[in-house]
C-alpha cells in the first residue's frame, strides 16, 4: 500500500512538472522528497529478501530519484544484476503480478538510460538484454494494461536506440550479437500495440532525462541501422526462415515508407535564400540504398512482385515528394536525373539535367556579379561528373537523333573543365601543369571528365553531316581519350577509356595501337589495385562485361587478315561466357574460392541456367548474340557460307535461350508451323521456336565437320583437303564494274557492309576488285594451303581443343590471357610463358605487372573480376515493352543474317523463309509499337537504348529481299523491294547502293530500262533459275563478260536514253546525299557506287579522288563493321 501511494504521488508531480514553471516546480518537489525515507525504510526492512513488494519500492524510489533528474541515484536504488533479481523473484515458479510485472519493464528502462549516461552504451545494452526478451514476448493478461504499454514502448525504443548506437560505434568489426539484439528491438518496438496504432510522428508522454522525443526519430534509427548493415555488408539476421535477401528487402521498403512519411511531414518548406539540410541528407541515404539494392549483386526476385523496377519507382516518388520540401534543390535534381536513367525514362531524365545545369549555372553566374564566393550549390567536383554521366548516358543509349544534344553536353563539359584554368588544353599533358590544381577537380573525376569529352566527341564524328571536321574531331576525341588514361590520373588501366580509345583507333586504321590497348586492357583487368574502391567507384565486373573487348579484338585481328585466330578467340570466349553464367551473378563475396565455382558448376541445371539468362541485361546478352554471328562470319570466310549456314541453327538457339521469358509469343495465338513454314529442300522439322529448317546440301558436295554446342564448347575441326576444290587459282585483284556477279555477294545486315570492295591477300598496291567475288575464295584457298601443308607434314590426330585455341591466341598475344573453358585455379589452368627474348637471364628481369613470379605464369582464363569505375552503381531497367522490341529487333537482324548465308551459299529457297521469318518479326515489332502509338512518328522514331524503328527493320527487311532477288537474276523484282525499302527509311544504305547500282546497270545497258513484258508468267512456287528472263540476263551477262562490243549510242533526245540519263541522274542524286550523311561516312560501297556514277557523268577527277577515299576506308576493314561489338556505341 505505501509503495502504491508513493507511485500516485510521484505520477502526480511528473505530470505538474511537465505543465508548470520551474518555480512551481520546485515547490511541488517537497511532497515527494518525504516520501525517500519511507521507501528507504521498506526496502532496509526486508533486506535480503527477494520479495515482489522489496523489488517494487526499488523500482519506485528509483523512479523518484529519476523524475528528480537524478540519474545517480536512481541508478544506486535499482538491483545491481536486474536480470538476477527477476530469476530470484520467479524462483518459486509462481506467476508475477501485473504490477511486478509492470516494474520489471520500468526498472529495465530507467537502469539502462541512466547507465547510458553514467557509464556508457555497453552496460546499458548490456542491461536491457536481459529484459526485452520478456516484452518482446509477454505471457500474461498485464501486456494490454496501460502502464505495461507506456513502458514497455519506452523499454524497447530506448534498447534499439542504444544498441543501435552500439552498432554504429563498433563498425565495421561489430560482434553479430549486437547486430542481432538491435533488430529483435526494432522489430519488437514495431510490432508494439501503440506503435501500430499510433501515429508514426507522435510525441512520446515524457520529456525526463534521455527520453526519445519522437517516434519519427526512432524509425530513422531503425532506417539507419538496416542502411548500416546494407552498406558495409554487416551480418543480417531474418525474422523467418527463408531467403535473407527478400527478407531483407521487405523490411527495408516497410520501414522506408513509414520513416519518409514520418519525416516529410514534420518537415517545412524552407525560408528564402536557406536550404533544408535535413531532407537533403534523407535523400542521400535513400539514394545510396537505392544503389546497391538495384545494383547487379541484387536479382529481381530479391524483390518480390513489381522486383527491383518498382523499388526504384518508389524511389522516385520519394524525391518528388522531398522536392516540395525543397527550394531549387541541385541535389534532388541530380537524384532524379541519375534515377530517371535508371528507370529508362530518358527524356525526363534529360530534363532533370537541364534544370540542374541551368540552376547551378544561374547561381554561379549570381556569385561571379556579387563578387562572393557560390554557396548552397554543387561543387564543381559534383558538377563535372554530372555532366559527364549525362554525355555518357546520352552516347550510349541515344540515336542518331541525339546526337545534336550530346554535342551541346560535351561542349558544356569542356567549358567546365577549362573554366578554372588559365590553360585551355584539355589533355594534363600537353599543358605540362597540375590539372587538378588548375581546376579544383580530383584525379577520378579528371579521369571520368575526359573519357566522357572523348566519347562525346567520339560519337559526334560518328554522325556530323559535316565531312571535312570529322578528322579533326576524330583527333580530339583520341587525345581526350588518352588523356583519361594518363598515369598522373591513376587510370591508364581502365577497361572502360581503353575500349573507347581502341575503338576509335580502330575506325582510323591504326590498327596496332588498337590491338596494343585492348591487349593492354585484357591483360589487366583484375590487377588495378584498390584505388578505384577507395576513391566510392564501382567495382563490379565479369566476364559478360568484357566480351566487347574481346569483340573488338576479334574484329582487329580479322582486319589484320588473322582469320583463323579471331575464329579460336570467338570460340574461348563464348564457351567462357556461357560457362560463367551459371555463378557470374552471385554476390562477389558468394564467390571467391574456386573449388565452390566448380561445385556450382556441378550442381547447376537447366532451370539455374535459364533463370540466370534472365538475369543478364540486354545489352550483355546483345554483345554475347553479335559476337556469335561475328564467328560465322569468319566461318563463311575460313570454309564459305556452305559450312557457316550449318551453325545457323546454334545462333538462333542462343536467342531462344536469352530470350525464352520475355513473352515474346504471348499475344499470339497462332500455330507455330505460321512462324515457320519448312522449306521444301528440308529433311525434316526440327529446332527453334518449334521448327527450323533443313538445308540441303551444297552442289559441290561439301561435307565440314565444324561442330558447335549450343554454348560453343567444341571447337571447330578443320575440313580434310579432299573435301575442297583448289585447282582453280585465287582470282586476280582487278577493278569490276559492279555487274550482277558483284552484286550477290554478301550484303549488309543491320549495320555491317557486306558487298564491298577489298584489296588482296598479298595486298597489291592500288588495285580494287568486289571483296565478296574474290576475297572469299582468296581467303579460304590460302586457309586450304595451309591446312594441306599441316596435314603434308604430320598425321598425327588433332589436339586438344581448348589448348589450341589458348597456344594460337597466345602465340599471337604473349600478354594477353586467353579465356578458357577452366575457371579453376590449378595447375593444370597454368603454363610458363617463353623466355625472354633478350640476351640478359630471365631470372634477373623484374616481374611484370600483376605477376608475383619470374618467368611469369600465365593463367589461360577470361578474367573474371576487375576494378573500373562506371558512372552509375545501378543497372539500367528498361520496360518490359522496350525488351520485347528490343529483342524482336535483334531476332529480325538474326533472320537476315540467315537468310544472307543461304543466299551467298545458293540456297534461295532457304534464303527466302529465312526473310519470310524476318518480315514476320518485323510485323510483331510493328504491333508492339502500335500498340502504344499508332503514329508515322512512333514507327519512324528508334527511341532510346539502341533498339531500331518499325520503318528502318522494314528497311532492313526489304533491302534483304532486294538482295535475294538480284542473287536470282531478277533486276527489276529487286528495285521494287530497294524502293519499298526507301519508303519505310530514306536513308537505309543497303536499299540506297542496291538500287544506285541497279540504275547504274540501266546507264550502262546491262538491264533495259523497262522490264521486258513475259508472255507466260511462271509458276510463283518455283523458285527455279530456268525462267526466260533470268535466262536472257545471264545470257547477256555472259556476253558482256565475253567483251562483246557496245550497242551503238542513242540519240540524246531519244526516250530511250532519256530514260537512261534519268536513272544514272537518279543514283548519282541517292548516292551524294546519302554520302553526305554521317551514318555513311565510312561505307565502301556507296562511296563505290558514287565512284561509278562520277565516272559515268565524266566527272574523272571527283571518281579517282573517290576511289582513293574507297582504299583508305577498305585498307585493313574487319569482317564485320566495328559498330557491332555493341549498342552502347563506345560506351563499354
Amino acid at each position: 500500500m505505501t509503495t502504491a501511494q508513493a507511485e500516485c504521488q510521484i505520477a502526480n508531480y511528473a505530470s505538474k512538472r511537465r505543465t508548470t514553471d520551474s518555480a512551481s516546480a520546485a515547490q511541488n518537489k517537497a511532497p515527494v522528497l518525504e516520501l525517500i525515507p519511507t521507501l528507504l525504510s521498506l526496502i532496509q526492512d526486508e533486506e535480503g529478501n527477494a520479495t515482489e513488494d522489496v523489488f517494487q519500492a526499488q523500482v519506485c524510489l528509483g523512479w523518484l530519484h529519476w523524475e528528480l533528474s537524478e540519474p545517480t541515484l536512481a541508478l544506486s536504488c535499482l538491483p545491481k544484476d536486474l536480470g538476477h533479481t527477476v530469476h530470484l523473484l520467479c524462483g518459486n515458479g509462481q506467476n508475477f503480478s501485473p504490477w511486478t510485472e509492470v516494474c520489471i519493464v520500468k526498472g529495465g528502462y530507467m537502469k539502462g538510460a541512466a547507465q547510458e549516461l553514467l557509464s556508457g552504451t555497453a552496460d546499458a545494452v548490456k542491461t536491457m538484454k536481459t529484459i526485452v526478451p520478456r516484452v518482446s514476448f509477454p505471457t500474461s493478461a498485464v501486456a494490454l494494461s496501460p502502464q505495461y504499454l507506456f513502458w514497455s514502448e519506452r523499454l524497447l525504443a530506448k534498447a534499439a536506440l542504444l544498441s543501435s548506437k552500439a552498432v554504429t560505434a563498433e563498425s565495421p568489426q561489430v560482434e553479430e550479437s549486437t547486430i542481432e539484439f538491435a533488430l529483435t528491438s526494432f522489430r519488437a518496438w514495431a510490432s508494439h500495440r501503440e506503435v501500430k496504432l499510433g501515429d508514426p510522428i507522435s510525441t512520446t508522454q515524457d520529456s525526463a532525462v534521455a527520453s526519445p522525443s519522437c517516434r519519427s526519430s526512432i524509425w530513422r534509427a531503425y532506417y539507419g541501422l538496416l542502411s548500416r548493415i546494407l552498406q558495409q555488408r554487416l551480418p543480417y539476421f531474418a525474422p523467418s526462415e527463408g531467403s535473407k535477401r527478400a527478407q531483407l528487402a521487405s523490411e527495408f521498403r516497410r520501414v522506408e515508407t513509414i520513416y519518409e512519411n514520418a519525416f516529410l511531414r514534420n518537415a517545412k518548406f524552407p525560408k528564402a535564400g536557406d536550404s533544408n539540410q535535413e531532407i537533403e541528407y534523407c535523400v542521400e541515404q535513400v539514394i545510396q540504398n537505392w544503389q546497391i539494392l538495384c545494383g547487379p549483386e541484387w536479382q529481381d526476385r530479391d524483390f518480390g512482385e513489381g522486383g527491383q523496377d518498382a523499388f526504384s519507382r518508389n524511389v522516385l516518388d520519394i524525391l518528388y515528394r522531398a522536392a516540395t520540401k525543397t527550394f531549387h534543390s541541385t541535389l534532388i535534381l541530380r537524384r532524379l536525373f541519375q534515377v530517371h536513367s535508371v528507370l529508362a525514362e530518358f527524356d525526363l531524365a534529360l530534363k532533370a539535367l537541364d534544370t540542374y545545369i541551368h540552376l547551378v549555372d544561374a547561381a554561379r553566374s549570381r556569385a561571379r556579379q556579387a563578387g562572393k564566393p557560390a554557396e548552397g550549390i554543387e561543387d564543381n567536383d559534383i558538377f563535372v561528373r554530372t555532366l559527364s554521366e549525362g554525355v555518357i548516358m546520352v552516347c550510349c543509349f541515344g540515336t542518331y537523333q541525339k546526337a545534336e544534344k550530346a554535342k551541346h553536353l560535351t561542349g558544356l563539359l569542356e567549358r567546365s573543365l577549362t573554366s578554372e584554368s588559365d590553360d585551355k588544353c584539355l589533355s594534363p599533358k600537353l599543358n605540362g601543369t597540375d590539372s587538378r590544381r588548375n581546376t579544383g577537380l580530383s584525379l577520378a573525376t579528371l579521369a571520368i571528365a575526359y573519357r566522357a569529352v572523348g566519347i562525346g566527341l567520339a560519337n559526334w564524328s560518328r554522325w556530323t553531316p559535316i565531312t571535312e571536321s570529322r578528322r579533326d574531331l576524330q583527333a580530339s576525341a583520341i587525345s581526350s581519350l588518352e588523356a583519361s588514361l594518363s598515369e598522373e590520373l591513376g587510370q591508364d588501366m581502365n577497361p572502360a577509356s581503353i575500349f573507347a580509345l581502341s575503338l576509335m583507333l580502330a575506325e582510323t586504321r591504326d590498327l596496332n595501337s588498337a590491338i596494343d590497348r585492348v591487349r593492354l586492357a585484357l591483360s589487366s583487368a583484375g590487377v588495378m589495385g584498390d584505388e578505384t574502391q577507395s576513391s566510392g567507384l564501382i567495382s563490379y565486373t565479369g566476364e559478360r562485361d568484357l566480351v566487347p573487348l574481346w569483340h573488338l579484338l576479334v574484329l582487329l585481328l580479322s582486319a589484320c587478315e588473322e582469320f583463323e585466330t579471331a575464329s579460336h578467340v570467338c570460340e574461348a570466349v563464348l564457351d567462357t561466357v556461357m560457362t560463367a553464367d551459371t555463378y557470374d551473378d552471385q554476390p562477389k563475396s558468394e564467390r571467391q574460392q574456386q573449388d565452390e565455382k566448380i561445385r556450382i558448376l556441378a550442381e547447376v541445371g537447366t532451370e539455374h541456367n535459364t533463370r540466370a539468362f534472365e538475369d543478364i541485361e540486354i545489352r550483355k546478352k546483345e554483345s554475347i548474340i553479335e559476337l556469335r554471328m561475328t564467328q560465322l562470319s569468319l566461318i563463311e570466310v575460313l570454309h564459305g557460307p556452305e559450312v557457316a549456314v550449318n551453325h545457323a541453327e546454334d545462333l538462333l538457339a542462343l536467342f531462344g535461350r536469352f530470350f525464352m521469358n520475355i513473352g515474346l509469343s504471348e499475344s499470339e495465338q497462332k500455330p507455330q508451323s505460321e512462324y515457320l513454314i519448312p522449306p521444301k529442300s528440308s529433311a525434316g522439322v526440327r529446332g527453334f521456336r518449334g521448327s527450323f529448317f533443313g538445308r540441303r546440301k551444297a552442289e559441290k558436295g561439301i561435307d565440314h565437320e565444324y561442330e558447335f554446342g549450343i554454348n560453343g564448347t567444341a571447337a571447330p575441326k578443320t575440313p580434310p583437303i579432299s573435301d575442297f576444290s583448289v585447282d582453280t587459282p585465287p582470282p586476280a585483284i582487278k577493278v569490276t564494274d559492279g555487274n550482277l556477279n558483284g552484286s550477290r555477294e554478301r550484303p549488309q545486315t543491320a549495320g555491317t557492309r557486306s558487298s564491298s570492295i577489298r584489296r588482296k591477300v598479298s595486298r597489291q598496291p592500288h588495285k580494287l576488285h568486289r571483296r565478296e567475288g574474290s576475297i572469299r575464295k582468296a581467303i579460304r584457298h590460302q586457309s586450304l594451303e595451309r591446312s594441306s601443308k599441316s596435314q603434308a607434314h604430320s598425321n598425327q590426330s588433332h589436339p586438344d581443343i581448348t589448348q589450341t585455341n589458348a597456344q594460337a591466341i597466345s602465340t599471337l598475344l604473349p600478354h594477353i590471357q586467353p579465356p578458357g573453358a577452366d575457371h579453376n585455379g590449378s595447375a593444370s589452368a597454368r603454363q610458363p610463358l617463353p623466355p625472354v627474348p633478350h640476351n640478359m637471364k630471365y631470372n634477373k628481369e623484374p616481374p611484370p605487372i600483376g605477376h608475383s613470379q619470374q618467368p611469369p605464369q600465365q593463367d589461360i582464363r577470361l578474367p573474371t573480376s576487375g576494378l573500373y569505375d562506371t558512372l552509375a552503381r545501378t543497372l539500367t531497367r528498361f520496360p518490359k515493352v522496350h525488351i520485347q522490341k528490343q529483342a524482336l529487333g535483334l531476332l529480325t537482324k538474326i533472320w537476315l543474317f540467315v537468310a544472307g548465308l543461304y543466299r551467298r551459299a545458293g540456297l534461295f529457297e532457304d534464303a527466302l523463309e529465312s526473310w519470310n521469318e524476318a518480315k514476320q518479326q518485323a510485323k510483331h515489332v510493328e504491333e508492339l509499337v502500335a500498340k502504344q502509338e499508332s503514329s508515322a512518328k512512333a514507327f519512324a522514331d528508334p527511341g532510346w537504348g539502341g533498339a531500331q524503328s518499325s520503318d528502318e527493320l522494314w528497311g532492313d527487311v526489304y533491302a534483304e529481299r532486294g538482295y535475294l532477288a538480284q542473287a536470282q537474276f531478277r533486276p527489276f523484282e529487286a528495285m521494287k523491294q530497294f524502293e519499298e525499302a526507301l519508303i519505310y527509311f530514306p536513308d537505309h544504305i543497303r536499299a540506297t547502293v542496291g538500287l544506285a547500282n541497279l540504275l547504274l546497270d540501266i546507264w550502262e545497258q546491262k538491264i533495259p530500262a523497262e522490264e521486258p513484258e513475259l508472255v507466260s508468267q511462271p509458276d510463283v512456287s518455283s523458285l527455279s533459275l530456268s525462267s526466260p528472263i533470268e535466262a536472257s540476263f545471264r545470257e547477256e551477262q555472259k556476253s558482256n563478260e565475253a567483251s562483246t562490243p557496245a550497242p551503238p549510242p542513242l540519240d540524246k533526245d531519244s526516250p530511250e536514253y532519256l530514260a537512261r540519263l534519268a536513272a544514272r541522274d537518279r543514283a548519282y542524286g541517292l548516292l551524294s546525299a546519302l554520302t553526305k550523311l554521317g551514318t555513311a561516312w565510312d561505307d565502301a560501297e556507296a562511296w563505290f557506287s558514287l565512284a561509278r556514277a562520277y565516272e559515268h557523268g565524266n566527272q574523272i577527277k571527283k571518281a579517282k579522288e573517290v576511289l582513293w577515299w574507297c582504299i583508305d576506308l577498305e585498307d585493313r576493314r574487319p569482317v564485320r563493321h566495328w559498330w557491332n561489338v555493341g549498342s552502347g556505341g563506345y560506351v563499354l
